[in-house]
């Protein structure tokens, strides 16, 4: 290669100097490969693992195929100690089938993390106006660290449309987070051993449903959905033995709906704090230190038909919540306080 950048067909462009691989068409990582042809860049191994050592941006109108015709695992090296890899898409993209991580070649494993989620680590961002994101059928894990918009999985005001469904995310900072996204479908995956939150559509975000997932083990909580969130639909969901709770509407999380859940042994169940006009129903919380706690400046939240059994305390009310409906739930040891 010739200077700090190399043009590659007008459709891949490496820069050394920056050690970014910018993707400006549809393709796959075969053929990024075979057009870079650096394999200090982009090395693959015969049984279809790819060590990447820089980061990929797929740029708008691009898009990348990744899943089983020519991979199985992609390990995501740090371009350093202190600035990991990444890979960015503005585009679109389509993940199947395949298991993605940190990767530290001198350990021979993936970078793991601390409590405090400071040490540098790849991420995943999808970013901007993009196209479909679309993530199935794989293994995500791994990945990110206590910086924005490095957290994990991000949806940054992007990925309008896209399905996440049937993948295991875990180890990570963040198993899903969103910024201002929107018409997003989480379904039918599980999130264990992340560091902050399994779910966590945020900032904005709206009109994301999240279905018939599996989130256990997280350190903070399982499902959460914070700060001017609206039109959230948890339902069918299993949390359980999260370190602060099972599911949360937060901070301005509101006219959004969580029926027909399962919680049991965590801290809270559910919990709406400093949110309103939500719907909880047809939920069963068992075995929690709180079924249901509202909290905070919560108003008008409707509270029905949920089944809640053996925990500590059944539904707890704060001093500042009001004017909220609770009725028709079946409370089968403490009554409301």
């Amino acid at each position: 290669m010739q200077g700090s950048s190399s043009e590659i067909k007008g459709c891949v462009n490496y820069d050394s100097t920056t050690n970014i691989i910018a993707v400006t068409c549809d393709t796959n990582l075969s053929r990024i490969y075979k057009d870079i042809n650096n394999s200090e860049v982009l090395q693959k191994n015969p049984n279809g693992e790819w060590i990447i050592n820089a980061s990929i941006e797929v740029t708008p109108q691009a898009k990348i195929t990744i899943n089983k015709s020519d991979t199985s695992w992609i390990k995501i090296i740090n371009n350093n100690a202190n600035k990991p890899n990444y890979i960015s898409i503005s585009g679109s993209a389509n993940i199947d089938g395949v298991k993605i991580t940190s990767w530290n070649p001198i350990s021979n494993d993936t970078i793991k993390q601390n409590v405090n989620g400071s040490i540098p680590r790849p991420y995943i961002n999808i970013m901007g106006y993009s196209g479909n994101a679309n993530i199935s059928n794989s293994e995500i894990a791994f990945l990110g660290y206590n910086k924005y918009p490095s957290n994990g999985l991000v949806y940054e005001r992007g990925g309008t449309g896209s399905n996440i469904i049937n993948n295991t995310f875990h180890d990570m900072w963040d198993g899903f987070f969103s910024d201002s996204a929107n018409s997003i479908t989480i379904k039918d995956n599980i999130y264990y051993n992340n560091k902050r939150y399994g779910i966590d559509p945020h900032s904005e975000s709206h009109d994301i449903k999240i279905i018939g997932n599996s989130a256990y083990n997280n350190s903070v909580t399982g499902i959460i959905c914070s700060e001017n969130c609206y039109n959230i639909l948890f339902a069918n969901n299993t949390v359980h033995n999260n370190g602060e709770g099972g599911i949360m509407f937060s901070l301005q999380t509101n006219n959004s709906t969580a029926k027909k859940n399962f919680a049991y042994n965590e801290r809270v169940g559910i919990s709406i704090f400093s949110a309103s006009n939500n719907k909880v129903f047809e939920n069963t919380l068992k075995s929690n230190d709180k079924g249901i706690f509202i909290g905070g400046n919560s108003s008008g939240n409707h509270i029905f038909n949920n089944r809640l059994e053996a925990n500590e305390i059944g539904i707890d009310f704060s001093d500042q919540s009001k004017n909220n409906v609770v009725e028709n739930n079946t409370i089968s040891v403490k009554s409301i306080l």
